[in-house]
This record gives C-alpha cells, sequence and structure tokens, in this order.
C-alpha cells in the first residue's frame, strides 16, 4: 500500500488485516520507498493513492512499471470522475477505488480485487456505451478463479496461453513486461492479444478491463 495519508494508510492495513489475517501488507508513504519495495518483492497487489505529495497518479504507475512490478495495481482516490479512472487503467491501472465509499463498500471493492478481479466504481460507466451495465460499480458475481472459460462461449476457442496473456494484460502489464514474465517474444504477445481481442469484441486493453470489471472476470 502506498498513501502519504497515514491514519488512512493504517485504517486500511488494520482493514485488509481483517478481511485476510494471512495477508502481509506492507505500507510506504512515498514512492521511491516502494520502488525499492517492489525490486525486493514480488506483491500481488499494489493499492496506490494517485494523488501523493512526491509524485501524482500517472508518473507513480510508470515508476512501478519501469521497476519491473507486475502486480495488479488499483489506485485509491477521492477524484473520482469517469476521465481520471479511464486515464489510470490506460496506464495500467488493474482497478480504481473511490476514498469516499463507506466502509462497506470498501470491503466490498477490497474483497473483489482480492478475489482476482478488476474493481471500477459506477463513475466508470456512462449511460450508454462501453462498459454500461445495470448495477455497475458494485462486485459481480462469478463461480469460481476460472469461471469466465466456464460460461462465456467467447473464451471457448483461446489457447491457455492466450488466456495469460490476456490475464496479464488486463492486470496492466505492458507487452515487454508480459514478454518477460511468459518468456515469449513481444510480436507473439501482440498476435495473441489480437485473437483475444477479436474474440471478446473489444479493440484495446482498456476495454478489455472494463468487460472484466463489468462481467466480473478473474484475472488473478
Amino acid at each position: 500500500m502506498v498513501d502519504d495519508h497515514m491514519m488512512f494508510l493504517q485504517g486500511m492495513k488494520n482493514l485488509l488485516n481483517v478481511l485476510v489475517p494471512e495477508l502481509r501488507v506492507e505500507t510506504t508513504g512515498d514512492m521511491a520507498h516502494a520502488v525499492q519495495l517492489v525490486q525486493l518483492t514480488e506483491f500481488d497487489v499494489v493499492l496506490l493513492d494517485w494523488h501523493l505529495s512526491d509524485c501524482e497518479g500517472t508518473e507513480s504507475i510508470r515508476w512501478l512499471r519501469d521497476a519491473g512490478c507486475t502486480a495488479r495495481i488499483v489506485v485509491l482516490s477521492g477524484e473520482t470522475n469517469a476521465t481520471l479512472i479511464r486515464h489510470s487503467i490506460e496506464l495500467g491501472a488493474a482497478g480504481f477505488i473511490p476514498k469516499k465509499y463507506s466502509s462497506e463498500m470498501m470491503v466490498a471493492a477490497l474483497r473483489h480485487v482480492l478475489a482476482g478481479r478488476v474493481f471500477l466504481p459506477s463513475e466508470t460507466y456512462p449511460a450508454r456505451g462501453i462498459g454500461s451495465a445495470a448495477g455497475a460499480g458494485a462486485p459481480a458475481a462469478a463461480s469460481g478463479p476460472h469461471s469466465e472459460t466456464a460460461l462465456d462461449p467467447r473464451l471457448a476457442g483461446l489457447t491457455a496461453r492466450q488466456m495469460a496473456v490476456y490475464r496479464a494484460a488486463t492486470r496492466g502489464l505492458s507487452n515487454k513486461l508480459i514478454a518477460r514474465q511468459l518468456d515469449i517474444a513481444e510480436s507473439t504477445v501482440k498476435a495473441h492479444l489480437s485473437a483475444v481481442y477479436s474474440a471478446l469484441g473489444v479493440r484495446n486493453r482498456t476495454e478489455a478491463a472494463y468487460q472484466a470489471s463489468r462481467e466480473g472476470m478473474h484475472i488473478g
């Protein structure tokens, strides 16, 4: 967790410790230390305050990815306009949780993230167009960690490697990081993503992340 508001940081850590007692939680209030932490430890999730005193969200996400961070980056912010949320997803965030949420909504959003899914708030979804869905912003139900392969016929024809590339892209990893993680060429990553996006009926990884949030897909 990266947040320079110490009371919020400690409160979130306490909440996570209650939700998942076995979860190891590291905290820091500045980006320089955060970069050191991700270089030393392979984290599953990074909860990142968008407005740090020493770094804004755009730069923060780039720093983490440039440092080789392959964790799902989930943005926490008091600002919740749709443009900012979409921008964070385009940069490689795998979720966005508003700080204004009540404790009950925060718990639901955190459970959604810890279950390996993409959480985006209702502000993300316009009344019509991409991402529009009844009940958007509330965690969607799913039957299990690989439920999308069993329930969604669009994914039935994808190979295991294509699914691995899809999940990595939806988690916000760049093509370079995906290639390194899966030990394949970047050109192969691009080819797999083209096949995946064609099957899902989306144009890019941003639309794939919106779709994963809307449909409750498990991305690991």
